[in-house]
């Protein structure tokens, strides 16, 4: 069996052609790994859409497996000369207008269609079926379509290099079928010639520690328990959404319980501490809305909606690429 596979293989590249795909969810799976052994350097467009306005960020990139990555970012325009250095779980954002060096710990810095030990989850929620084959960047691509199995919406679409088996483009959409995000990477190339120097951190800027981070663990219950208050976690979720990770963070120096809701790729988070530490939105927009009859204010940034509000004890907010009416009834269900 094994020597016929490799015949086929043969054969296939003989002719010019792409060997079968492997099942869907292997090509996934190998897809999340392929950062770790595949180098390369391109140039990568994101595109997030919302109901009130879209972002577009544009950077080019330099990944060296299996643990290095710098982003340069060309647009948008407050972004532009500024970068982002990947070394191993240590994030270096450079911002050339402040002159500073921000430095966190444990960024998630690669766009993975999902985290390692959310796969399960998304396997268990989400059929994964082949679609035509289509070509990005000039390569050759194959395209995995994942269809939501209690809907039946697709929710996301792979193009994922035939031959690396790196995600070139990825598609997200929204309940109503409308395209919410887009990654798509454009002049790509792969090379292992790629200079050290390319990762070392500039000199003579401001070293500041980002925003802390706890120890984010598995461990649900273990968490709620450390957060040094009675917590209170959502009765209602969407289908498919389950827990599966939770820390302790600091907010405005007062600790904040944090904990994350998947269903292999749509995320919500939420956020409660019961200091006076309500979530800042001087900078946004916030539209007034209800949670359960209190009062709240709600933020669309893309297709990422914020929505905050207090029952008097406590301060909560829920941050997630879902619609409003959802994560208000997620909050509803969080109250007591």
């Amino acid at each position: 069996m094994a020597r016929n596979s490799g015949l086929l293989l043969l054969a296939a590249v003989l002719m010019g052609g792409t060997p079968a795909p492997p099942p869907p969810a292997d090509l996934l799976r190998d897809a999340m790994n392929a950062p770790e052994r595949i180098s390369y350097v391109g140039e990568v467009q994101v595109l997030r859409i919302g109901a009130e306005r879209s972002d577009a960020t544009i950077y080019r990139i330099e990944h060296r497996a299996p643990d290095r990555t710098r982003r340069w970012y060309v647009a948008p325009q407050d972004l532009y000369g500024d970068s982002v250095i990947t070394r191993g779980s240590t994030t270096y954002s450079i911002d050339v207008k402040r002159e500073r060096l921000v430095i966190s710990q444990d960024e998630d810095a690669d766009e993975q269609i999902a985290a390692r030990s959310n796969f399960g989850i998304l396997m268990a929620n989400y059929n994964a079926v082949y679609a035509p084959d289509e070509t990005v960047s000039g390569r050759a691509v194959y395209v995995v379509l994942l269809n939501n199995k209690y809907t039946g919406q697709t929710t996301m679409r792979v193009h994922i290099d035939a031959q690396t088996h790196l995600v070139l483009e990825r598609q997200q959409y929204g309940s109503n079928g409308s395209l919410i995000a887009q990654t798509r990477m454009e002049q790509i190339r792969y090379t292992n010639a790629i200079p050290t120097a390319v990762f070392e951190l500039p000199a003579g800027l401001n070293r500041v520690n980002g925003a802390a981070r706890g120890q984010e663990s598995t461990d649900i219950a273990h968490v709620i328990s450390s957060a040094g208050f009675t917590a209170q976690v959502p009765k209602y979720l969407p289908e498919g959404f389950s827990p599966i990770a939770g820390d302790v963070v600091s907010i405005q120096d007062v600790p904040t319980l944090h904990l994350i809701y998947s269903d292999g790729i749509r995320t919500v988070s939420l956020f409660q501490n019961e200091k006076n530490a309500a979530a800042d939105l001087s900078h946004y927009h916030a539209i007034a809305t209800t949670v359960a009859e209190h009062p709240a204010r709600y933020v669309e940034e893309g297709p990422t909606t914020l929505v905050a509000w207090s029952d008097g004890n406590r301060h909560f907010a829920l941050v997630g690429d879902l619609s409003l009416t959802e994560l208000e009834k997620i909050g509803a269900s969080v109250l007591p």
